[in-house]
Parts: C-alpha cells; sequence; structure tokens
C-alpha cells in the first residue's frame, strides 16, 4: 500500500508534466472515475458485511475504548506536528485547519480491509465488529458533518486547486507543475519551511530537468565541466520554456 502511494506522488509530481494539455485533462477524469468506482465498492462491501457476517461479536468495553483510543491519537498527531510544522512557516496552519483535520479524518476502509482477512478466533471478530462500527461511525457523523464543519469553521469550500492558486495566509498551495513562474516559486519557496524550500531547489534545478521537460536546463544549474552529461540529460524542450 505504502508502494502504490509513493508511486503515485512521483507520477504526479514528474510524470504529470511529461504529459500534454488533452492527456493531462484526460487522465485526471480517468482516475477520478477510477476513484469513485473504488470508493462505492469498498463502502458497498462493507455495507454487506455489516449485515451478513454471522459472528459479530459487540464489546461495549473495546468500542468505547477504541473510539477513546483513536481520537487521542489522532489529537496528538495532528496538534503537536502542526505545531512542529508551523516553526519553520511564514504562513501558520491556523486552528480552524488543524480542528478540520481532526474532525474529518477517520474512516478506516484500509482498517477494515486488515481486520476482514482473519476472523477465525474471537478476539478477530470482535476486532472486525469494532472496527465496522467505528468505520461507519466516522462516515456517517464525520463524513455527513464535514459542510457544516467547514462552514462553521469559516474554510471556503467548492474551490477547484487547479484554479486556485492565489496563496494566503488560512490556505496551503500544493505544488503541481513545471513550475516555470519565477514569482510562484519566489513566492512558494519564502512560504515553506527550511527543509521543504531545500528540498525543492534542488528537486527543481536537477530531478524535473532529468525526469520531465520541465524546470531549467541542466546546463544552466551543473558546473561547467558538467557540460557534455547535462546536454546529454536535459530534455530538447527544457530550453524551449
Amino acid at each position: 500500500v505504502v508502494a502504490v502511494l509513493f508511486c503515485g506522488i512521483t507520477q504526479a509530481h514528474y510524470t504529470y508534466n511529461n504529459l500534454s494539455e488533452e492527456s493531462t485533462k484526460r487522465t485526471k477524469q480517468l482516475f477520478e472515475v477510477l476513484h469513485f468506482l473504488a470508493e462505492n465498492f469498498i463502502f458497498s462491501y462493507m455495507g454487506l458485511a455489516l449485515f451478513t457476517f454471522q459472528n459479530h461479536i459487540f464489546s461495549p468495553i473495546f468500542i468505547i475504548g477504541a473510539f477513546i483510543a483513536i481520537f487521542i491519537g489522532r489529537a496528538f498527531n495532528i496538534y503537536p506536528l502542526s505545531f512542529l510544522l508551523n516553526l519553520g512557516r511564514r504562513h501558520k496552519i491556523k486552528g480552524n485547519f488543524q480542528h478540520m483535520m481532526m474532525f474529518a479524518g477517520l474512516r478506516g476502509a484500509m482498517a477494515f480491509a486488515l481486520a476482514i482477512r482473519d476472523t477465525a478466533t474471537y478476539a478477530r471478530q470482535m476486532m472486525f465488529t469494532t472496527t465496522l462500527l467505528i468505520v461507519f461511525f466516522t462516515v456517517w457523523v464525520f463524513g455527513g458533518g464535514t459542510t457544516p464543519m467547514l462552514s462553521w469553521l469559516h474554510i471556503r469550500v467548492g474551490v477547484d486547486p487547479d484554479q486556485d492558486q492565489q496563496p494566503c495566509g488560512d490556505s496551503f498551495q500544493v505544488l503541481q507543475g513545471d513550475g516555470t513562474q519565477a514569482e510562484g516559486q519566489s513566492k512558494t519557496k519564502q512560504e515553506s519551511a527550511w527543509l521543504f524550500r531545500l528540498w525543492y531547489t534542488f528537486d527543481h534545478n536537477y530531478l524535473k530537468p532529468i525526469l520531465t521537460h520541465s524546470g531549467p536546463p541542466l546546463t544552466s544549474t551543473l558546473p561547467a565541466y558538467c557540460g557534455p552529461l547535462a546536454s546529454c540529460l536535459t530534455s530538447p524542450q527544457a530550453y524551449e520554456v
């Protein structure tokens, strides 16, 4: 699962820049369809399992304890990590965003997939039942309350991330595309933590020119004695940007 996740992140960051405008649009639409189908399948499967599984074990103490442990664990992830990230950011992660991440981040499709693999023993059946209840509770209550919570926390909704790229104090800016606009690069680098700025500079100057058609030519970022190698590795399209 982790390998597939990082494969998708890498593909979105690098392969995306090698596609034509039409291919980019169609690829995005294709993955939106696949996402819709996969999401419907997993929740249909969970609904079916809730009423067809014959060996549910309901333990109120374990269920309540699992709920409390999950909420405490998520709080200890969201707020301390946001605090640490804010130490190096000019535009801080505001409290309303932190509360929203705390509220809307609990689902459990992966937990369900792991729990249903083995339900042979009493303990595993109890774990499977508890997992189903947590998933359905978070989907119905937290999922259904997402829009009212966004309004209550004064977070904008209905914003297309591909069109709304104006940085502001209460929004995040996601780096995607070739990053050829100098002003956008400057703002992004200034608003990011130092570790991310270091990675962004290395990625923009060296990795993107090698793996994509975007970014500055390697002939302008590598030392002069690397000229032949830089010319060999740089895409001809990079000189046209």
